[in-house]
């Protein structure tokens, strides 16, 4: 809240080595700043504020001489973060600091141009000034919170976050689709290097979880809603009936001996099974309508696909001797609070009877690589199998991306494959063989074995010959020359997709997914980021990977979500606030939040849910009537800067700039370039925003109206954006600016947008340049006094 006190601000010219002075005569501007509104003291600190200059400032502050600072020279973001925590012991709020760094405002020392580079900083001073006068004391804010996660996705990503939150002594819910943990991990027969059952690592992983009493695992659960946000969210599952109690079932299998049902083979899902475990004694591992939970035995209690059981039959509950069978055991629905959710809910194969020309599907011996894993050993009559990479990938009528792990699969399945059969011939179909980093040695090792050709093309042509074997006919890319090959067995490396689970939870969630359907996030800086505060993603939800990739993700998911995991969430004080005796209702702050902040109150006014929102300030600069503002970078603050622009300083010939540049990556291209020594003209005025998504068209018609000859508008590159889309949301704002600007009947060219990267500092340099020769051209801003 802010305090009801006169602004009495300090100025402090920090001219350590006397930089300053070389620059600007400070013998001016010291007396004239003195006389200043507000301004209750005005010196020169010869040493920066080192030493004895900072116990002055200090007593000075704590005697009541001020209650605001204006810093003015050049600081480093460390020399500022001292004098801010410095002040806060002494009592000073850290927000009530202002900090004009006059050498990132292109005023180095040119003893030709020291009386103009006065008068600029006496403007920039000016500027600083208006925005001190309206700063206002904050505080964070606190929000309740609990220290319970919940995990979506019971594979080998989830498992290990699991284990990672229970490890820091959190409360965690796993909420699994399927019948048990595993994932597709679970149904993988070896994993490279050490070629290794990947039952062992999961086994492994999961004795960790079973060692903790802090872990519930939820399987045959499905989210179906949320509500409330970081530090509450409360969850709706509902959770299918499992037939079966899990605390009284011991997996005797007595069960399966009596049941009637006989299903196929191929048969799975969440209620099938393909291998059935040790503990069942039977001269035959077939399937029935009761089976050991699919695809691991975690938990170890067996489920019934109740759809399937002959009507009246109830064999099963009598032969249980620990009378753990509950044939009308109804659905349930669970809620969960918890301050924080991790998604890692997988991938699933492509669907290969799409990519009809190899016959998966309709030739039996055409498996994808998934089916290959699930393969002890092949029968002793095959002789030569054929193995055919990005089958579905890396093509534009399926999939457009590479999946990353189908070539080190296939290789690892032919390294296995020969160990086992010597004998056996191997076929490598490609278009190019990636495998990464360490996955070099396993493609030069398999390269130098006996009895395996790579060849650099695709069969064009897959059909059965009578005795059972296909025909392919290839041509090879490297030599030219067409091959007509015979295989007893085809492998077709289907690419991965997002899995179903996938789909669903990002509805029920609302997170915003990519082309390819998974989840967004920005990759380079937040990779485990989904766009929704407090919901962090994992594995490959959000793209294809390897196992230990997906588990370094869901870790990392896991350790970013911990600051949500308190009984108090503290939230920086820098968000939007809204002035409802503006607000129209018109909602447009809510439909351009890219995190969906905004919720209706009770009379339908957006509402500001403060644990979401990210403070990027992209709400204030859609606001077509000024009501939302976001403190510490408020409207009132934004313009008074503005406004205190006063072009007159230099000919009126000279035309004179105003940049809003995005806080994340154009200002710090502009400070580098202060510090590279490039030319900075005088004409350009700079002023750090947040997000540029934050500049309201309000804004750039006051800068226009007051003067300015020209807006510049510097923004993070298309896809870059750390608030995902702010230089997106100013364009969408195109035809309200032309509208305003022709109601001014001001030339659009005067108005440009530009996106930069942080290292663009000599691209900007030679943007600016280049601009202010077109706007000289174009001749004074009719407003121009």
């Amino acid at each position: 809240m802010s305090l009801k006190v006169t602004p009495k601000i300090a100025i402090f010219f920090a001219n350590e080595g006397d930089e300053l002075s070389q620059s600007v005569d400070l013998a001016a501007l010291v007396p004239r700043f003195s006389r200043a509104k507000n301004v209750s003291c005005c010196e020169v600190l010869p040493g920066g504020g080192a030493g004895k200059n900072r116990e002055d400032i200090i007593a000075k502050y704590q005697q009541g001489m001020f209650n605001r600072i204006l810093w003015v020279g050049r600081f480093s973001p460390e020399q500022r973060r001292n004098w801010e925590s410095d002040l806060a012991a002494a009592g000073l709020n850290p927000y009530l600091q202002e900090w004009c760094d006059l050498r990132e405002q292109g005023i180095y020392h040119e003893k030709d141009l020291r009386e103009l580079q006065t008068q600029k900083a006496m403007i920039l001073i000016q500027m600083s000034l208006a925005r001190t006068r309206l700063l206002e004391p904050l505080e964070p804010l606190c929000l309740p919170g609990t220290d319970a996660v919940l995990v979506v996705g019971g594979g080998t990503a989830g498992l290990h976050a699991v284990a990672a939150l229970a490890q820091a002594k959190k409360k965690v819910y796993l909420i699994e689709q399927q019948s048990a943990v595993g994932g597709k991990v679970a149904e993988l027969g070896r994993l490279y290097p050490r070629i290794c059952d990947p039952h062992c690592g999961l086994d492994f992983i999961i004795q960790k979880i079973r060692k903790t009493k802090s872990v519930e695992i939820h399987t045959l659960s499905r989210v179906v809603a949320v509500e409330g946000g970081p530090g509450n969210f409360f969850v709706r599952v509902l959770k299918a009936p499992r037939y079966v109690d899990e605390e009284r079932c011991n997996a005797c299998g007595e069960c399966r001996k009596v049941c009637p049902v006989v299903l196929p083979e191929e048969t799975s899902g969440p209620y099938g099974c393909q291998h059935a475990p040790e503990t069942v004694c039977e001269s035959t591992f077939r399937k029935c309508a009761i089976s050991p939970p699919w695809p691991l035995n975690f938990p170890t209690a067996y489920v019934i696909a109740r759809p399937l059981c002959p009507p009246h039959c109830r064999k099963c509950e009598k032969a249980c001797p620990s009378a753990a069978v509950l044939l009308d055991q109804p659905p349930t629905e669970l809620t969960f609070r918890v301050g924080a959710m991790l998604v890692t809910t997988g991938w699933d194969p492509y669907a290969l009877a799409k990519v009809e020309e190899y016959g998966y599907g309709r030739y039996p011996n055409v498996i994808s690589n998934l089916e290959m894993e699930q393969q002890d050993a092949l029968p002793g009559e095959i002789r030569e199998v054929g193995f055919i990479q990005c089958a579905g990938s890396r093509d534009e009528r399926h999939l457009d991306y590479c999946s990353a792990v189908c070539c080190s699969v296939t290789l690892k399945q032919v390294l296995a494959l020969k160990e086992k059969n010597p004998a056996v011939r191997c076929y490598i179909f490609y278009q190019d063989i990636r495998t990464p980093g360490l996955g070099e040695e396993l493609y030069q090792r398999v390269k130098a074995l006996e009895g395996v050709l790579f060849i650099r093309a695709n069969p064009a042509v897959v059909r059965p010959r009578q005795d059972g074997r296909l025909a392919l006919r290839v041509e090879d890319t490297f030599s030219g020359k067409e091959l007509d090959l015979s295989v007893d067995l085809l492998v077709l490396a289907g690419g991965l997709i997002p899995s179903e689970g996938t789909s669903e939870i990002a509805d029920v969630l609302k997170l915003p997914r990519n082309a390819e359907g998974f989840f967004e996030s920005h990759l380079p800086c937040h990779s485990e980021e989904s766009q929704r505060t407090g919901i962090r993603v994992g594995g490959t939800s959000r793209g294809p990977m390897g196992i230990d990739r997906a588990i370094e993700t869901a870790q990392q998911a896991a350790l970013d979500v911990l600051p949500f995991l308190q009984e108090t969430i503290e939230v920086t004080p820098t968000v939007p606030v809204l002035n409802l005796s503006k607000c129209d209702k018109c909602k447009r702050c809510m439909e351009e939040c890219p995190f969906g902040s905004f919720l209706f109150d009770a009379e339908g006014f957006s509402q500001v849910d403060l644990g979401r929102c990210r403070q990027c300030g992209g709400c204030m600069g859609t606001c077509p009537l000024l009501a939302v503002s976001r403190r510490h970078s408020t409207i009132e603050q934004l313009a008074a800067q503005v406004r205190a622009v006063k072009p007159s300083f230099l000919a009126r010939e000279e035309p004179v700039l105003l940049a809003f540049l995005c806080a994340n990556d154009a200002y710090p291209a502009v400070r580098r370039a202060a510090e590279l020594g490039l030319s900075i003209p005088l004409n350009v005025f700079h002023i750090t925003v947040p997000c540029i998504g934050a500049v309201n068209n309000a804004l750039i018609a006051d800068a226009l109206a007051f003067g300015s000859d020209g807006v510049l508008i510097a923004g993070c590159r298309d896809g870059q954006c750390h608030y995902i889309k702010g230089n997106q949301l100013i364009k969408t704002r195109g035809d309200d600016l032309k509208a305003k600007l022709q109601s001014m009947i001001m030339d659009p060219r005067r108005v440009r947008l530009t996106n930069l990267e942080i290292r663009d500092s000599r691209a900007y340099v030679e943007l600016i340049h280049s601009y202010l020769k077109e706007l000289k051209e174009m001749g004074p801003n009719p407003f121009r006094a």
